[in-house]
């Protein structure tokens, strides 16, 4: 019977366990489902308005600008900035202005900024060292052209696709012998498209412009030089921003419909494809659009896997720098230390948290009690007017997205100070009753040290006379002796003298007569 019991009870906690596990796990998800992916915040502007830049992040976790547009001339300035510090410096000049030119790194780090225009569509191969902050020129292309796209293969090579002056062309850099050589026409010629390298080796040609803006997507496979048509993206767009992030998908963001300079209508969409699945799909979260809308922009993304929107044009050409975080990490928050834990009330308690964030940093904190409330909003502090009573320390810190962690939670405890326990006032009741009897009895035992004392000189004065009594009774003792002695002697002298007396009348008498 017991053992029935005991595999019921155990039966019971086990399916309790599961329950609680499936409610985390569907709060998890839903909390993931519910966070906004992207995520956008404004970063700081860049220096110089102008849109048609070439834009790569280099192997030092630099994010480099180069050339450009501004609606009336081309520039040839290289400016980089460093999403660490949110701060942008200038870099050395480029030997050829160009605007509106494909941009790629080798293996090597090098940055090759590829055609472009200036007075004409260009053929140029500018390259630039990051390390040495120095430029140099390499082997031009056999076809120049203006707004083409270019990614870097699997195999170490560049691929410049498409653009005005060869809509078709799949023209390849060899960036170790400083050739190029050609690839199978694309299928679909435009200009002003997207070109990217996909998760799956594969290069992807997106968008772009052929009389009309273009939804057509294609992919070419460099092992076989094929092409392949993809999903068709959810609208025809051009002069877009594109980018492989981190989770493996390929984002497309803004561009336009006008192949004018500057011509509307701007977008501000995010649509992302999923080479797995072949799918497009855009975020439904408000908070997922691109804050400003606009086209001729350029987008790359840093080594934590933050896009940034950099640049273009929306009726003017613009300095805006955007950011966009792809599903951000959750920060973590940690306690360092609560002391004294227990405390009492009254006492200062000193409190140390921290927080991480493995794709940013943590901006906020926030501490409270299941007693008191909030109680700080700082990483450390001292408080002394916590109540008294268990508290539950909640401890959570925010990232730089406005994203909270999840609350750390520990248990402290505050006392009654000691003077307040009623055990201690019945003991201080007790202590102050034995202390009146202590001192009752300290006076009692000074009293009786006192009687003792005046009992020892009574009885040392006694002794004394009972001494000097002594004395006086030998004294009359010896006295009475003499006395006696001499009243004996006396005594007998008066009874020698009776006798003699007696004797001497008997001796007096008459005789009788005859």
């Amino acid at each position: 019977m017991k053992m029935k019991k005991r595999t019921a009870i155990l039966l019971a906690a086990t399916l309790m366990v599961l329950i609680v596990f499936a409610s985390v796990s569907q709060l998890i998800s839903a909390y993931a489902t519910m966070t906004p992916s992207p995520i956008w915040k404004t970063k700081a502007a860049m220096p110089t308005p102008r849109g048609q830049v070439a834009v790569i992040t280099g192997d030092d976790g630099l994010i480099y600008v180069m050339g450009g547009y501004n609606g009336t001339a081309e520039f040839n300035m290289t400016q980089a900035y460093n999403p660490i510090t949110n701060t942008w410096t200038t870099r050395a000049e480029m030997p050829q202005r160009t605007r509106g030119a494909a941009v790629a790194k080798g293996s090597d780090g090098i940055i090759y900024v590829i055609g472009g225009y200036f007075s004409g569509v260009l053929t140029d191969m500018q390259a630039y060292n990051t390390t040495s902050n120095t430029w140099t020129t390499k082997t031009d292309m056999s076809t120049g052209v203006w707004m083409a796209g270019a990614a870097t293969g699997l195999d170490g090579k560049i691929y410049v696709i498409g653009g005005e002056g060869g809509p078709t062309k799949t023209q390849i850099y060899n960036p170790e012998t400083d050739t190029w050589a050609s690839g199978l026409d694309m299928p679909t010629g435009r200009l002003e498209l997207g070109v990217v390298r996909g998760a799956d080796g594969l290069i992807y040609a997106i968008g772009g412009y052929s009389g009309t803006a273009l939804s057509v997507v294609e992919a070419y496979n460099p092992s076989t030089n094929t092409w392949s048509a993809k999903a068709l993206m959810p609208s025809p767009k051009l002069e877009f921003g594109v980018a492989l992030a981190l989770d493996g998908k390929i984002y497309v963001i803004g561009g336009g419909t006008s192949y004018f300079n500057n011509g509307e209508p701007f977008f501000d969409t995010v649509e992302i494809y999923d080479h797995n699945t072949n799918t497009w799909s855009i975020p439904s979260w408000p908070e997922s659009k691109m804050p400003t809308a606009r086209k001729e922009l350029s987008v790359a993304m840093d080594k934590n896997g933050r896009l940034y929107a950099i640049g273009g044009a929306n009726g003017e050409y613009i300095n805006v720098n955007e950011q966009a975080i792809i599903d951000n990490a959750v920060p973590t928050a940690y306690f360092d230390s609560i002391t004294p834990n227990p405390s009492t009330r009254g006492q200062s308690i000193s409190f140390t948290g921290h927080g991480s964030d493995s794709d940013g940093s943590i901006k906020a904190y926030k501490w409270r009690s299941s007693l008191n409330g909030t109680i700080s909003t700082l990483a450390s502090f001292s408080v002394s007017t916590l109540v008294v009573g268990t508290h539950t320390i909640f401890f959570s810190v925010q990232d730089d997205t406005g994203t909270w962690s999840n609350e750390a939670m520990t248990i402290l405890t505050v006392n009654r100070p000691v003077s307040e326990d009623p055990t201690y006032q019945q003991l201080l009741s007790i202590n102050q009753t034995l202390s009146q009897r202590i001192e009752q009895l300290k006076t009692k035992e000074d009293s009786l040290a006192q009687q003792n004392t005046e009992l020892k000189t009574a009885v040392e004065t006694l002794t004394e006379q009972n001494a000097n009594l002594t004395d006086k009774v030998d004294a009359l003792t010896q006295k009475l002796d003499t006395t006696t002695i001499m009243l004996l002697g006396t005594s007998i002298v008066a009874i020698v003298l009776v006798v003699v007396v007696v004797a001497l009348m008997l001796m007096r008498k008459p005789k009788a007569a005859a």
